[in-house]
């Protein structure tokens, strides 16, 4: 009676195992995480897969993520596609990585997300949209053991101060100037953690003014660097000396595991050329210019407040003419292509083409024949790598179609005017 027994029993679950592989037709979403801690500044890679028993008609609509005090971006390449084979079959998806960082110290969580998955259905295969649940993850920012007292935290590979300075700095007259900038470089984290490099300084016989900070930032293989610029000018009013500040900023230097401290030295002016005549005329010549300054700045400002009105009107007018012709299409267009953004390249493609004057459709098709290597190689299965030669051109097709070179086939001529 047994042996019976265990051969229904393994059959059972031999047809069980068989259902489930054939009913398994549902998209999948894997979240990878691999670490959940670091460093301020520096980055965790949070991957994000789905996969489909066929393919994907269109892209997947992946959540953006925000989350306070957490800094997550793509970097360059961050989507590519990937296939699988599950319970025997070949299943094609699309892969997304994201670089995470915490901005502060502390523990941080991404909630639950949404997406959305249009795939082809296996029986008829029609597209079928379907939202999905992405997985929460959590992950906290530590502070190393002796970088505890660190203000604002500052954690890299690299951190130094440089400085470009005019060549006179003492003895200088009124009309004179200084300009100092300040730049500081960073390797293995990004420059937006770098507090500011410079201060307004008072000193007497100088007017100081600072531009904007200037913050550049580069992504090479992963590996995130750059440049925080500060430029302070300094104008020559009268006699007058003093210190341009030293600069200091401590870091945690990831590679040595101790804190570093990056200085610039302080730098000595003076201005000596100007007489009191000369600090008395200057100063004659700005009250007797100042009424009449005034007075020319309330008219302005008067002729403006009642010319307002018919200005905006105007310029809204023209913004809506500009927004609504065919030349803002193509400038949508190319750029989609430029940056190689498939479905918004499908859409504004249509946008422009219907557009007065209204693409022919031999043109039109002729464009999307260029687009299914592109598609093809974006959500076929087992077909060619995207290339950038295809992109390329399709921006070449579109533009001459704009400019008529391709209109032969389909442009509309006169007749003659003596038949």
């Amino acid at each position: 009676m047994r042996a019976p027994f265990l051969l229904l029993l393994i059959l059972t679950c031999l047809l069980s195992n068989q259902a489930s592989a054939q009913g398994r037709t549902e998209p999948i979403v894997e979240v990878e995480f691999k670490e959940e801690e670091t460093i301020p500044g520096q980055y965790l890679t949070l991957r994000v897969t789905v996969l489909v028993p066929t393919w994907m008609p269109e892209p997947v609509a992946f959540p953006p993520l925000d989350v306070p005090n957490l800094r997550i971006r793509q970097p360059e390449r961050s989507t590519s596609p990937t296939s699988r084979t599950i319970d025997g079959e070949s299943w094609s998806g699309v892969s997304r990585r994201y670089l995470v960082s915490p901005m502060v110290p502390g523990e941080f969580s991404i909630p639950v997300q949404k997406l959305q998955v249009t795939y082809a259905d296996p029986q008829t295969s029609e597209p079928v949209k379907v939202e999905l649940a992405v997985d929460p993850v959590t992950l906290r920012g530590i502070v190393p053991k002796g970088a505890e007292s660190l203000d604002p935290f500052i954690a890299a590979n690299g951190l130094s101060l440089s400085h470009k300075i005019s060549e006179n700095l003492l003895e200088l007259k009124p009309g004179d100037s200084i300009t100092r900038t300040i730049t500081a470089k960073i390797t293995g984290a990004s420059p937006i953690i770098l507090p500011h490099l410079t201060e307004v300084p008072a000193i007497g016989g100088f007017a100081a003014y600072r531009d904007d900070p200037v913050v550049e930032e580069h992504d090479e293989r992963g590996v995130v660097s750059g440049t925080r610029s500060e430029k302070l000018t300094l104008m020559v009013q009268g006699n007058g000396s003093g210190i341009l500040p030293a600069l200091h900023i401590d870091w945690y230097d990831i590679d040595g595991k101790k804190v570093q401290t990056a200085t610039l030295d302080p730098v000595e002016i003076s201005a000596t050329g100007a007489s009191v005549s000369a600090s008395n005329r200057l100063a004659d010549w700005v009250l007797k210019n100042v009424i009449g300054l005034c007075t020319l700045m309330l008219l302005l400002g008067l002729t403006g407040f009642l010319a307002w009105p018919y200005l905006r009107r105007h310029l809204r007018d023209r913004q809506a003419r500009k927004l609504a012709g065919k030349n803002y299409a193509l400038k949508l267009l190319l750029e989609a292509i430029r940056q190689k953004d498939l479905s918004t390249t499908i859409h504004t493609l249509d946008d422009w083409a219907g557009r007065s004057p209204v693409t022919p459709a031999v043109d039109l098709e002729r464009i999307e024949r260029a687009l299914l290597p592109i598609t093809s190689a974006r959500y076929g299965l087992g077909g060619p790598q995207e290339r950038s030669e295809d992109w390329q051109a399709v921006s070449r097709i579109v533009r001459k179609m704009q400019s008529g070179h391709l209109r032969e086939a389909s442009a509309m001529t006169l007749p003659a005017l003596n038949p």
